[in-house]
């Protein structure tokens, strides 16, 4: 995955915006909600193009893999692999039938973000998404504007407080919200990939409409991750210093390693200090009070296995209990990491965490030896992703930051892979 000289090939960004764009579930859920009336997560209007897009990206990758040797395949494959088989057989002891075809849907959805990371080069990825997260946010943007009443939240209760934040085209603020954040990432991005004056003036349009429809939305959550962002470029800078000044990359690693753990176990201590201070409520919508608490006692019935790949959400038996405590069929454990617990147990966890080792080390160390406007981007990208699925399932969903992530696992790897097969070739 390198930037080359070579024309931006624009069928496969297309195709990469298309799947980015139904990653974001927007259109489907605005049809679902506002067309076709009532509709479930596993209802067609969001199977069908989720399995269009599964479909042919399994078969492109399928294609590059043929294509290469087996010996020559970026490692960070293997755990996406291993990740989604045991998805696959979760549906052999699932809770509800819903986790075959959902399951066999994140196959594809897998062999997207693989073929997202591995085969387009660093320019492709930044402009597809740049390109989705726009097509999103105008198609937004439109509806807040022309249709309010379904643009925008209504209070939690009829009569009750609050309402008003914008979701444009989503079910609630907190979809549209990280679209809104991660564009402003895209086109960041679009203007490193070539810095100048009048790439800004033309970018500064989009990049006005993504802040306003940002704030519009309330979404303290992404406001926060791009806080994150910026730490993350003032770390960057700061080991390249060291590095100049002939500080041991392992040293430098070490000591990155044992600051981030500490940093992210003083942030879970004080979450609630956090999220007072942000404005939020403290209980961050009833997930520390009610959401969190009773996931954990769910898993502790089925610890090892799981409840199957999506299988929970879908048995009204082993929801009504939390959903009468909480006052809302929220349908996700609002954290990934107990979201993987509660479907596939500790062992797909296990994988789920193990795919976090290939972009931790290949963007690390490809900024390390040589840092460049897709590496810094990545770099962005992934500590994006990951402060979102802190407080969201996006490992659900066949979600646009799942393809994402996935993706992220190639960087810096899959460039080696190829140049280690060049050198064997010749």
């Amino acid at each position: 995955m390198t930037s080359s000289s070579r024309p931006i090939r624009v069928v496969a960004v297309a195709f990469a915006v298309l799947g980015l764009v139904v990653g974001t579930r927007g259109f489907s859920t605005y049809l679902a909600l506002h067309a076709i009336s009532p509709a479930s997560w596993g209802a067609r209007i969001y199977d069908v193009p989720a399995a269009a897009v599964a479909a042919i990206a399994a078969v492109l990758l399928a294609r590059h893999m043929a294509a290469v040797p087996p010996r020559h395949w970026p490692w960070p494959i293997y755990p996406v692999a291993g990740y989604v088989a045991w998805a696959m057989l979760s549906a052999t002891w699932a809770v509800s039938s819903i986790t075959t075809l959902q399951a066999l849907i994140g196959i594809g959805i897998a062999a997207f973000g693989c073929w997202f990371g591995w085969v387009l080069d660093g320019r492709e990825q930044i402009w597809s998404v740049a390109l989705a997260t726009s097509i999103v946010t105008v198609a937004s943007a439109v509806v807040i504007a022309f249709y309010p009443e379904y643009g925008k939240m209504p209070p939690l209760r009829p009569g009750g407080p609050g309402g008003g934040e914008w979701q444009g085209i989503f079910g609630n603020r907190n979809s549209l919200a990280p679209l809104c954040a991660l564009g402003l990432l895209g086109l960041a991005g679009v203007w490193m990939l070539r810095p100048s004056l009048r790439r800004a003036l033309l970018l500064a349009p989009l990049a006005l409409l993504q802040l306003v429809v940002l704030r519009g939305s309330k979404g303290a959550t992404s406001v926060l991750a791009l806080l994150l962002v910026a730490v993350t470029a003032g770390v960057l800078v700061g080991v390249q210093w060291l590095r100049r000044r002939g500080v041991s990359g392992k040293v430098v690693a070490g000591s990155a390693a044992a600051i981030t753990t500490g940093a992210i176990l003083l942030a879970m201590a004080n979450v609630g200090w956090l999220a007072a201070n942000l404005g939020r409520d403290v209980t961050l919508s009833q997930r520390r009070s009610v959401i969190w608490p009773d996931v954990r006692e769910a898993i502790a019935v089925h610890p090892v296995r799981g409840y199957g790949f999506w299988a929970f959400w879908d048995n009204a038996e082993l929801t009504a209990a939390t959903y009468a405590r909480h006052g809302t069929a929220y349908a996700s454990a609002h954290n990934s990491i107990l979201e993987v617990t509660l479907g596939l147990g500790v062992v797909g966890l296990v994988l789920y965490l193990a795919m976090h080792v290939g972009p931790i080390v290949g963007i690390a160390s490809r900024n390390w030896r040589a840092p460049d406007a897709v590496s810094v981007w990545w770099a962005f990208v992934f500590v994006f992703l990951v402060a979102h699925n802190l407080t969201e399932s996006f490992v659900l969903w066949h979600s646009y930051n799942w393809m994402l992530f996935v993706a992220a696992g190639f960087v810096g790897h899959a460039a080696a892979a190829a140049g280690r097969a060049s050198e064997r070739r010749y």
